[in-house]
Order: structure tokens, then sequence, then C-alpha cells
């Protein structure tokens, strides 16, 4: 990252070390779900383990009820931090406080009306299934519940940057409760045993993240009687069109399988299950810095420090092409091995739908910081509007290219909205609003990326030619070695002399320790 005379080191700081343990997070997580999930099928069986499932599915859209909310809340606070205001900060998470309570009432009601009346006439439950599902609802209700008002607390440690706080707890919670899992069924123990012992360690992992809270603003005061109807008023104008937003993804990416299903069959859908499961995980691997920007945004707008939003626009926006170029590279060049070894030959389906989705994929981390900035500079209107029109392309391209051309059409359908969307509306209004040329933008972030590929490319080639992969492991050598020419050649070819120097200095002071140990003395 660039330290301009109006830049902030602290917080580029806190971004390195907020990716770094993000991408910890990320890695625990995996590796817990790999292991835990044959673990878990196993000890509780198919049956109950797809009634846990099913039940968890039905309480996934109560996260809509948030109503963009989230990241107002944080652009609200980071803009009174930015300023100094820390009694409007305090009015602003007491008054959020209160609404979120109330959309916790309304998700308790939701649920408690699925207690009483959806599950029992859910179709394939026997009585003794109802009757359990009744009670994994409502834990599960419960932690969504609660969860709602202690929302605020995330949102003052972000508004600070203080991402590996948060990222630190995740990791804990996150192995804490691979642990519980472990152990409740190891033990023998069954379902609804499980999914208690879980619930309670979300509700503990509460009053951690209220305390990070306290870690990054001290003078945090949570009074309910504090709740102002104006501050309302205002962060709902910018959230419902984050709202609309996630509306959006919904209809983006979630109906697929609706319209495999409906047009192809159930077998379609599970082949493109791992299709949508890989193109997950490239973008996982790539965006975790993407999610970090929005708050540091809004305090360099805040202080009207121009010249940092266009470092931060070039910089991220190149880190986030250079990781998901190699990555892609490495994904398609070996999908067919590895889907073919990992799920079997009759999934050979789901490789061309992933070389579609794939590339989509650059372009959904590659505009994921001007996405940021523009959400955190006032452009959300656009972007409500944009992400909008690319689901509704996505949908009625989907059913018109299901028929002829099958999951592939599906993955065409959406895939060309996002591209067309993204290079063509968000990247110039984005390059305005930074004060930077589309063609110099496109040199600056291109560039790096392009110059790895070639090599890379080529000897994905070869080995795919001369050694072909037969097992995992095998891919995985072959694999990492593509990586590692993208990555060499990127650093010695794609970045001169000063960003390899600045960047090697930003790295090296993260893991020295000099961030991490500064952070809590660290001006905010």
């Amino acid at each position: 990252m660039t330290t301009t005379a109006n830049g902030d080191t602290a917080t580029v700081d806190r971004l390195i070390t907020g990716t770094m343990t993000k991408y910890v997070l990320l890695a625990v997580n995996i590796a817990l779900g790999v292991f835990l999930m044959p673990f878990t099928v196993h000890h509780l069986g198919t049956s109950d383990y797809g009634l846990w499932m099913l039940v968890a599915s039905m309480t996934a859209y109560f996260g809509l009820l948030d109503l963009g909310y989230g990241n107002g809340l944080v652009r609200q606070v980071a803009d009174a931090d930015a300023r100094g205001a820390v009694d409007e900060m305090n009015r602003i998470l007491s008054t959020f406080v209160v609404v979120y309570a109330g959309i916790g009432l309304a998700a308790a009601a939701g649920v408690a009306a699925m207690v009483a009346f959806v599950i029992p006439r859910f179709p394939n439950l026997t009585p003794e299934q109802v009757q359990r599902a009744r009670v994994l609802l409502a834990l599960i209700g419960a932690r969504i519940a609660l969860g709602f008002p202690m929302t605020v607390f995330g949102a003052a440690t972000t508004a600070r940057h203080r991402f590996a706080l948060n990222n630190s707890v995740a990791i804990g919670i996150a192995l804490l409760n691979g642990g519980v899992i472990y152990v409740v069924l190891a033990t023998g123990h069954g379902l609804l045993t499980l999914v208690a012992a879980t619930t309670a360690v979300s509700l503990a992992s509460y009053a951690l993240y209220a305390w990070t809270a306290t870690i990054a603003f001290p003078q945090l005061r949570i009074r309910p009687s504090a709740f102002d109807r104006r501050l309302v008023r205002d962060v709902t104008s910018f959230s419902v069109y984050l709202f609309l937003i996630d509306i959006a993804g919904q209809i983006g990416f979630n109906l697929d399988n609706l319209v495999i299903g409906a047009a192809i069959g159930t077998s379609a859908v599970a082949l493109y299950a791992v299709t949508v499961r890989l193109a997950d995980y490239q973008r996982q691997l790539c965006n975790q810095f993407n999610g970090l920007l929005f708050p540091v945004v809004v305090r360099y707008g805040a202080r009207g420090e121009s010249a940092a939003v266009t470092d931060l626009l070039v910089d991220g926006t190149r880190i986030a092409l250079v990781l998901v170029t190699g990555v892609t590279i490495c994904l398609v060049g070996f999908a067919h091995p590895l889907i073919v070894r990992w799920m079997g030959p009759a999934f050979e389906a789901s490789v061309v739908p992933l070389f579609v989705l794939a590339a989509a994929g650059i372009i959904i981390v590659g505009q994921g910081p001007l996405g940021n900035i523009l959400l955190a500079t006032g452009r959300h209107r656009l972007v409500a509007g944009v992400a909008l029109g690319e689901a509704l392309v996505n949908l009625a391209l989907s059913l018109a290219l299901v028929r002829p051309f099958g999951m592939t059409g599906v993955a065409l359908g959406t895939a060309l909205p996002l591209v067309a969307g993204n290079l063509f509306v968000l990247v110039p209004v984005a390059c305005r609003q930074a004060s930077i040329g589309v063609g110099r933008f496109a040199r600056l972030v291109g560039v790096p990326a392009a110059v790895g590929a070639a090599p890379a490319v080529a000897v994905c080639v070869g080995l795919r030619t001369a050694l072909p992969p037969e097992s995992m492991p095998a891919i995985l050598i072959e694999g990492a070695t593509v990586a590692l020419v993208y990555t060499t050649a990127v650093w010695a070819f794609g970045l001169d002399r000063r960003v390899r120097a600045r960047y090697f200095d930003r790295v090296q002071r993260a893991f020295a320790g000099r961030p991490i140990a500064g952070l809590a003395r660290a001006r905010v």
C-alpha cells in the first residue's frame, strides 16, 4: 500500500494484519470443514445430518432482516470516528442496539411461526422428526435473534479498523466450535445435544465480540435511552441500497440451482453444486482483503484524503487481480483431473461450467476494491442499480440458455451480466471518483497479473501435456509449481522496483509484529 502525506500508516498496517488473520481464519474453517463433515455425517447418519441441514436452510434467509444496516452502521460510525465525534458514535451504536433488538424480536416471531405452523406441515417428516426439528429450529432461532443486537459491537470494532482483533476471536471460536463438535459426537451424543452445544458456543462468542469492542473503543457506552430516530433515517437512506444488493446476490447466485433443477433435473443440480463449490473457493481464497476496505475508505473520505482513496483503489485492485488470476490459472488448468479425482468420472460435466464461473470470478474479485470505494464514497445507488440489473439479466439469460446449453448456459447467464456491469459501468465511474484515467488504471492494475499469467499458463500446459497428474498429490504438486512460477514472474517482472520495495516493507512490518504489537497504542 502507498503511504501518502495524507495516508495513515497505522490504517495500512491494520489492513495487512487483518488480511493475514482473515486468511488464517479461512484456512482453519476449510480444514475443519474437510475433517468434520465426513466425521459428523458418519456419527449422526445421513438422516439426522440431513434434518439438521434442512432446518438450518430454513433460517438462512433471516439474514436478510439485517436490511443492509450492517455496512450502513459501519459507515456511519467510521465517519463519526474520523471526525472525533465520540458522543455521536455512542448515540449511533445505542440507537442501533434498539433497532437490532426489534429486528431480533421479529426474527424470533418468524421462528416461532415456523415452529408452530411450517415444521408440522413439512412433507416427508415423521412425527419424531417433526418434534426434533422444532427443537432444532428453536435453538438456531434463538442464536439468530440474540445475534442481531450484538451486531453493534462488531460494527464498533470494524469501524476502528481493528480487523485482526475480531479475526483472532473468530479463529478461536472456530477452533472451539470444532472441538465441541468432535467431543460431543465422539462421546456418543446425538443431534440435539450437538446443536445445543454449538449454540452455546455461538452465544459465548457474542460476549467476546462485545469485549473486543471495548478494547477498540474504550469510550463505548451503550444507552438505549440515547435512541435517535434521525440517526435511523440517516443510516436507512444508505443501507436500503445495500439491502437491494443483498437481494440481487440472492437472485444472481441462489436461483441457478432452481433453474437447473426445473429444466434438467436434480442430478444436474448435484453436478452444478460441485462447480459452484469450487468457484466459491476461488473467490474466498482471493477476496479476504476486499472486505476490509469499506471502513478505511469511509475514514479517508471523511478526512478529505482523496489521494489516499486513489492509492487504495489502485493497490487494492492490483492485489485482488494478482491473487485471483493466479488462483484461476491453477483452478482452470487442473479442473478436469481435480474434479475427476475428487468426485469421480461421473462429475466431468462440472468442468466446462467451472471454466465460465472461474472467468466471472476474476471480475467479481477484481472489482471488489472499486465496489467498496463506490459504496463508501456515496455511489451506493449506482452500485445497487447495477447489481439488480445484473441479477435480473442473469435470471433471464439463465432461463433462456439452460435448454440449449444446459449447465454451461446457466453459468454463462451468471457470468455475462457481471462482466458487462463491472467493466463498462462500475470501473469507469470508480476511476472518475478517484480522479484517474481508465487506461492508466488498467495498466497499473492489470500489467502485473498479465506478466505473471504468460509463463504460468505455458508451464501449466507443459505439465498437463508431459506429466498428466494421476492423483491428488500430483495435482497439488503441479498446481503449486504453476503458482510458484506465476508468483515469481509477478514479483520479478510485473511490479516495478519501488512498488516491490513498498510491498516488501509492509509485509515485513506485519511479520515482524510491529503493527500487531502497536495496535493497542496506535492512534485511532
